[in-house]
């Protein structure tokens, strides 16, 4: 899968380049440019932090990316889905954290019917919500969002690299 950006704290303006040798913990999650049948995509919008961002989350110990991703459309969308194709991927360097965070990226499509989301606690305490907009609004959107909250950063580079890879096609 094509690497579409290495984000570090350094590249976002907010501290120091990544801490090669250093002990960074690995996270590894998958993303979605998901499609519903108007042509519309997923996108999570953090009421509580004013933000956008991709369905996806965590890959567990032996899943595969694919699989990760849709168990975490079914959870936080509340769908079925179909994966069609790469977008890419990213890497992310959190010195704060100590995290190496590695994203997967997917174009796929609702199958069915969208249903209602199990949200974990910490997404209902973000105020996590659905909307479905055309892609090109959703990056717009995220160009114009802006957090305190110290992932919010990379977050935003991140899907903003996929979405901007998906539109380029």
């Amino acid at each position: 899968m094509k690497i579409l950006a290495e984000i570090s704290e350094k590249s976002l303006g907010v501290g120091e380049s990544e801490k090669l040798g250093g002990a960074y913990q690995l996270r590894k999650s998958s993303r979605a440019i998901l499609l519903n049948k108007d042509g519309n995509m997923a996108t999570q919008y953090l009421e509580t932090y004013t933000y956008h961002k991709l369905p996806g989350g965590g890959v567990e110990e032996g899943e595969s990316t694919e699989a990760a991703l849709k168990r975490e459309i079914m959870e936080e969308v509340g769908c079925d889905s179909e994966i069609l194709s790469e977008v890419g991927m990213t890497v992310e360097y959190r010195n704060k954290e100590n995290l190496l965070h590695i994203s997967y990226c997917y174009v796929a499509c609702v199958v069915g019917e969208i249903g209602e989301p199990s949200l974990e606690e910490g997404e209902i305490e973000e105020g996590q919500i659905t909307l479905w907009l055309p892609p090109a609004q959703v990056l717009e959107n995220m160009k114009n969002d802006s957090s305190e909250e110290y992932q919010s950063d990379f977050i935003l580079k991140r899907e903003m690299s996929f979405l901007a890879e998906y539109l380029s096609r």
